[in-house]
């Protein structure tokens, strides 16, 4: 049934889910497939074909057609086709113009679908592989389309990730075209271990933060694989997975898998409805969502409100939004997410042109986007309506209140709503040690909590991350004749120029420490990152943005505050200001003249934030297009998502549902080494703010009482790694790993461990340290530096802290030795280390000074003491270990009086690169003597081998290996034994 027993496994645990294994149909080359498409093509259509079956030249056109899909997006267009029913486009040779059948997205488990797997399908002529025979595992066809391709590693044998990167080289062959073009979602399958992810739109679009695994109803990761393809890829699940759980993104010609809280939410909405419809009867109360912010809530949101808007008995849908500034975002986004024949049919509307929307009887369900504010006016105008809809109200927990909701309730009598919220609104629990200021709950205006996913949830699966946060106090001196509170001392303080140029020099002066990229050889890549700078309100947006002008002028800064906070005392002032910042920033970018627009703020706060999202045109990474920092009073701190942006200042006070959102501002997930937290730092009221967020991380990780009167006990959930540990725990933990590291390497790390088992610990080591402490070094540490040290309750014990390392050289050398080590191993045991080892390549010339080593070398050629090699074996530390070993060569020569001129940079090269070659050649005339080879031939082969590129992949290099082993007789065992070492012995030159 299959090569090895794992497969065997899965293969027989999806029968059991209903797929019928085909094994006539597998080890067998793609084309088989394309017939056996062909012919269920011919049984779907008959009727259409009217019993003239597909002719080759027919067929042809047909694989033209697909061959058209150039991305998983395509695809799924084509999948989706026009009322659930997929299509491909056919002109017969007689002129006669048909659309085929080619899949049912509602005919699930019946009808016209029909389920089947197959493994060990054979590939031989991708057009991007120089291979000719790639073999993959297992496919899962519905209606003869492979829309669900599996790999599986053995556990016990091989790390899961490597499916990961197989499949990435799949797709960098050229595998996923014609047929293959229909794969939507790649599985990774180990024993204990189970992880999905829609098929990127290309190999360079791989990352591993798309890799989702499954959390049941209960919320419980399901690790067990057998589970895991019950609940996830049995039928009808599977089938559904890639056509109502997939969102298409024309923004990025690209589809997203939905997660399993994100499923989930969606069938509780459904069942809902479904349930309603069953027996008749209207609730106005559906029930609401609890999802954290940050955990898209907005990909849910669409694919709810178009599912309802498809019920026959639903007339519309009417989303509401709780701010002007935000529909446009949010009708951008749904017009991305949906089906081309479902675009003109999502519309933002006002309140007069929603009274006429809704008197249309003749048209198909709408879905509206509002305000509330707008729906509001709209019913108190007149506007009623009993059509059976839909109201879903995205940021539930303060789009609404209590008058609006009952008059609209009331002019809409038979709607049902539902909410989408990332921080709902709770009374206070004390039996859970919640304590909120709220008079009102999110369940009193949508009625049951019909799923959560909490912000513990999220950072638990690296969906979001956690929070690095800094509190500050500022120092005040009180004189003694002084009449003044301690309250109105401390708003003289917060609104001094004195303290708001002292929060411009702290953010300016640790600005790269915060904006920098990860390590990367050494150096941090600049400003990779942006940051928001929420204040107390639009005279303190417009004082800072001219303190961040006077003290920092080339620093990118930007402002905005929302049109209605321009009212009262200081008008006109704050509307001059936001004037000259708007004309600023579009001479700083060379933007259009947002007062020539019919909205001038509304046009430039949507330039603003496709700018810090790198959204539209500004997603090329050009310099030029760069924001550093942008100021807000209450604008940008909801609703708004960037992965660049990976810190917020306050200085303003904020606690509970507005206190989350804002810090949440920060934790969209990037590169672990590069983003480890969302940092936050808080100017204002420190202490105070301190226990603010302490207060509300208990609230939005346990929630609190959903009535007034209900007050259940709960166990308590642990905070878990919601905040950034402090950088001594992260110190205390990577020390004694460095230590164990000098023990195997040297004290600078520069030397090979020589058993296998210590490479082996070496690698594993380094690469965990590597990470954490690039991880810290992003929190603003610095290597060398002391730090405070704190006991198990989180008090400063008086001592300090550092990390045993006592420079960036030292760092970079770890690097270096970590990618020499790990190529040493076998493949089996071999870690992933990405593109650590371009960064080492590079660092040997970029980081490590190279004039500084030829005045090394000629000072060692003038003098030949001890502190002179010592000075370039320090040097040359950071090097990978090929470089050091042609540098100790030429420090022996000089020392042996072989060198006597100086050495120039071309010299210097000329005679490493003779040294390399002269050593190479050396290792391989000892191999080829130590077994007996041609070492001439040996060498010969060597000329035709290439880095990266396997055997398969090589004819040349494979052509000359067969040579070899005929003309010394070798039998089967001897040969695939002689493969195996020869390219060893390839790689590690």
């Amino acid at each position: 049934m299959a090569e090895n027993l794992f497969e065997e496994a899965v293969i027989k645990k999806l029968t059991q889910e209903g797929w019928d294994y085909r094994k006539d149909l597998s080890g067998v080359n793609i084309s088989v497939l394309e017939n056996h498409w062909r012919d269920i093509l011919n049984r779907n259509n008959s009727s259409k074909l009217e019993g003239t079956l597909l002719s080759d030249s027919e067929f042809d056109m047909v694989m033209l057609e697909i061959a058209k899909n150039k991305s998983p997006y395509q695809s799924q267009l084509m999948l989706s086709g026009a009322g659930g029913v997929g299509t491909v486009p056919l002109t017969r040779d007689d002129g006669t113009q048909l659309e085929l059948e080619i899949f049912y997205e509602d005919e699930v488990a019946g009808g016209r679908s029909q389920y089947e797997i197959v493994n060990q399908i054979t590939f031989n002529e991708l057009k991007d592989s120089l291979g000719n025979n790639r073999r993959i595992d297992i496919l899962m066809l519905i209606n003869g389309l492979p829309v669900a391709h599996i790999e599986e590693k053995d556990e016990t044998l091989q790390s899961q990730w490597r499916a990961f990167e197989q499949l990435k080289k799949y797709d960098s062959d050229g595998m996923y075209t014609d047929l293959m073009s229909f794969v939507q979602v790649q599985f990774i399958l180990s024993q204990h271990s189970a992880h999905y992810f829609a098929r990127p739109r290309g190999p360079e679009f791989y990352n591993k933060d798309f890799v989702f695994g499954w959390r049941d109803e209960q919320g419980k990761d399901i690790t067990n694989t057998m589970e895991f393809i019950h609940q996830v890829m049995g039928i009808p699940a599977l089938h559904r997975l890639v056509t109502v759980n997939m969102i298409p993104d024309a923004d990025n010609d690209n589809v997203m898998v939905m997660r399993s809280y994100q499923i989930q939410a969606t069938r509780e909405i459904l069942s809902r409805m479904k349930t309603m419809d069953e027996n008749h009867f209207i609730e106005k109360e559906g029930g609401y969502i609890w999802h954290t912010t940050g955990s898209g809530k907005t990909v849910t949101s669409f694919k709810v409100a178009q599912l309802i808007a498809s019920m026959p008995r639903v007339r519309n849908v009417i989303f509401i939004v709780d701010r002007v500034d935000l529909i446009k975002q949010t009708h951008d986004n749904f017009k991305s997410y949906a089906y081309e024949q479902f675009k003109n049919r999502i519309k933002i509307v006002k309140g007069h042109t929603l009274k006429r929307e809704l008197k249309s009887k003749n048209a198909a369900s709408n879905i509206f986007l509002i305000t509330v504010q707008g729906l509001h006016r709209a019913i108190k105008s007149g506007l009623k309506s009993n059509d059976r809809m839909v109201i879903i109200m995205d940021e539930a927990h303060r789009s609404a209140s209590g008058d609006a909701v009952k008059d609209i309730k009331e002019g809409l009598p038979k709607t049902t709503w539902f909410g989408f919220t990332g921080t709902p609104n709770f009374y206070s629990d004390e039996s859970k040690g919640v304590k909120t200021t709220r008079n009102a709950s999110t369940h009193d205006i949508f009625g049951k909590q019909l799923h959560r996913y909490t912000i513990k949830d999220a950072i638990g699966d690296g969906n979001v991350l956690g929070f690095d946060i800094t509190y500050y106090e500022p120092e005040i001196v009180k004189n003694a004749d002084t009449d003044l509170t301690e309250d109105e001392i401390e708003r003289e303080v917060y609104n001094s120029l004195q303290y708001r140029e002292s929060v411009v020099e702290d953010i300016v002066t640790n600005w790269h420490d915060n904006a920098d990229g990860p390590v990367t050889s050494g150096q941090r890549e600049p400003n990779k990152f942006q940051a928001m700078f929420a204040v107390s309100g639009k005279q303190a947006a417009a004082s800072y943005y001219a303190l961040f002008k006077k003290m920092s002028p080339d620093l990118r800064v930007a402002m905005t505050y929302s049109n209605d906070e321009t009212n009262g005392e200081g008008k006109t002032d704050t509307q001059i200001a936001l004037k000259q910042a708007i004309k600023d920033y579009e001479l700083m970018f060379d933007t259009r003249d947002f007062f020539e627009t019919d909205d001038p703020t509304r046009n430039y706060l949507n330039d603003i934030t496709k700018r810090l999202a790198r959204k539209g045109n500004y997603n090329r990474g050009q310099e030029k297009d760069r924001l550093d920092l942008i100021i807000v009073s209450d604008q940008l701190l909801t609703g708004f998502d960037s992965k660049y942006v990976n810190i917020i200042y306050m200085d303003k006070t904020l606690k509970e549902g507005l206190l989350i959102q804002a810090m949440s501002r920060t934790n969209r997930t990037f590169d672990k080494n590069a983003k480890p937290y969302g940092k936050v730092r808080f100017y204002r009221r420190g202490t105070v703010m301190e226990e603010n967020v302490q207060q509300a991380l208990v609230i939005y990780t346990r929630g609190g009482s959903e009535n007034a009167d209900d007050k259940k006990s709960t166990d308590s959930d642990e905070l878990g790694k919601i905040l950034a540990p402090k950088p001594s725990d992260k110190i205390s933990e990577i020390n004694p790993i460095l230590k164990r590291l000098k023990e195997i390497a040297g004290d600078n790390f520069s030397q090979i461990p020589k058993s296998e088992k210590e490479r082996k610990e070496f690698v594993e080591l380094a690469n965990q340290v590597n990470n954490q402490i690039k991880q810290l070094l992003q929190g603003e540490y610095k290597i060398g530096e002391e730090v405070a040290n704190y006991d198990i309750l989180g008090q400063d014990t008086g001592e300090t802290v550092r990390l045993d390392l006592d420079s960036m050289d030292d760092f970079s050398a770890l690097e270096a030795r970590l990618n020499d080590v790990n190529k040493l191993l076998p493949d089996e045991i071999k870690v992933d280390l990405g593109a650590l080892s371009v960064s080492i390549r590079k660092h040997s010339k970029e980081i490590v000074d190279y004039d500084h080593l030829v005045d090394l070398l000629n000072r060692y050629i003038d003098q030949t003491t001890e502190d002179n090699r010592k000075a370039i074996e320090d040097h040359i530390a950071p090097m990978d270990d090929d470089s050091r070993k042609d540098i100790n060569i030429i420090i022996d020569e000089i020392a042996s009086g072989d060198h006597t001129r100086h050495f120039s940079t071309e010299s210097l090269d000329e005679r490493r690169t003779l040294i390399h070659s002269e050593r190479k050649e050396l290792k391989i005339r000892r191999w080829a003597d130590a077994r007996r080879h041609d070492a001439n031939e040996i060498i010969r082969a060597y000329d035709l081998y290439r880095p990266g590129i396997t055997l398969n992949d090589n004819p040349e290099l494979r052509s000359k290996i067969e040579e070899i082993q005929d003309s010394s007789n070798m039998g089967f065992f001897e040969k695939g034994t002689f493969e195996q070492e020869i390219i060893s012995l390839f790689d590690s030159l």
